[in-house]
């Protein structure tokens, strides 16, 4: 249940952010520990101020990675064979 402090102020714990950000409990408490929103820890778990958590989640954000990226790989299927590939390397010695 929040907690209104004698300045207006509501503090919410980390499962109540969580569930009014969407965001996982791992993530709030990274952003407490940055202080990138604003929150107390009174003993083990944090609090979060509502107003800060909501100021947070009206900043536009980037979107974060995808996923695994693909290495761009290129196909020799058509290019011309190199002179390794046909055997008129200048390098290496021809069997006999």
């Amino acid at each position: 249940m929040p907690q209104v402090l004698s300045d207006g102020r509501v503090l919410l714990s980390t499962t109540e952010a969580m569930q009014l950000s969407g965001l996982s409990r791992e993530h709030i408490q990274r952003l407490l520990r940055n202080k990138t929103i604003e929150g107390i820890k009174p003993a083990h778990d944090w609090m979060v101020y509502e107003d800060s958590l909501k100021a947070f989640l009206a900043q536009p954000r980037k979107p974060g990675p995808k996923g695994r990226r693909k290495s761009i790989s290129t196909s020799h299927s058509d290019a011309a064979p190199t002179p390794s590939q046909n055997g008129n390397n200048p390098h290496v010695a021809k069997k006999a």
